[in-house]
């Protein structure tokens, strides 16, 4: 198997957990915006992936990984996750410009991950709040779920995606910030410092929260 064609069965690897751990299945259509190419190329892409046996895909029903599928998507997310964290523990790069750099490297990383671990301190986490380690528990709730008049840590940016990392930068909402929140509508309002933030329900339920003062 070419290098090449490696990336491009990883990046769909990893996508489709992404999608499948945030929606419980992978649509084609939000394959193909988070990879930024046609639906034509998903479909070709995802008949090589279920020949692999690395996809189950049924009509109507969604995309999900098999068990091989998952063992290398996993792999590969560790790898993105901790080049994430070299990029802003060690290089300075801010945040939300991570996970694009990342993505770039993750591929050309194999057999570095024991050395990224030790160098880094073992790391538990990704920038964003995401498990480096299956093994790593997260809990908490969707800040769209959030209850009003209450103040939570937030822990957690779901699905790492450049416009919305660049989005919650300029809202300065981000992993290790306490928010209170004032109300929970259609959009949620939240009070940052002296500063008031209102968010989009979506953009709201992309983000995990824990109660302030709580341990997880």
């Amino acid at each position: 198997m070419s290098n090449s064609l490696t990336r491009v069965i990883e990046d769909y690897l990893v996508t489709i957990y992404r999608l499948e751990e945030k929606y419980g299945v992978a649509k084609t259509s939000e394959i193909a915006r988070l990879l930024k190419v046609s639906l034509g190329t998903v479909t070709n892409n995802l008949v090589r992936l279920k020949a692999l046996s690395l996809i189950e895909h049924s009509p109507y029903k969604g995309i999900k990984l098999t068990d091989k599928g998952k063992e290398i998507a996993l792999k590969v997310l560790k790898r993105h996750r901790l080049a994430e964290r070299l990029l802003t523990d060690i290089l300075g790069v801010e945040w939300y410009k991570a996970h694009d750099i990342a993505h770039k490297l993750e591929h050309d990383m194999e057999g570095l991950e024991s050395h990224l671990k030790k160098v880094l301190g073992n790391p538990k986490r990704c920038p964003h709040g995401n498990p480096i380690s299956e093994d790593v528990l997260i809990s908490g709730i969707k800040l769209s779920e959030a209850s009003k008049h209450k103040a939570y840590e937030v822990i957690r940016v779901d699905l790492e995606e450049t416009n919305l990392l660049e989005y919650l930068e300029r809202c300065q909402l981000k992993p290790g910030v306490t928010v209170e929140v004032l109300s929970v509508n259609d959009v949620i309002s939240v009070k940052l410092g002296e500063k008031v933030v209102e968010l989009p329900k979506l953009i709201a339920s992309m983000v995990t929260v824990k109660e302030a003062n709580k341990n997880e």
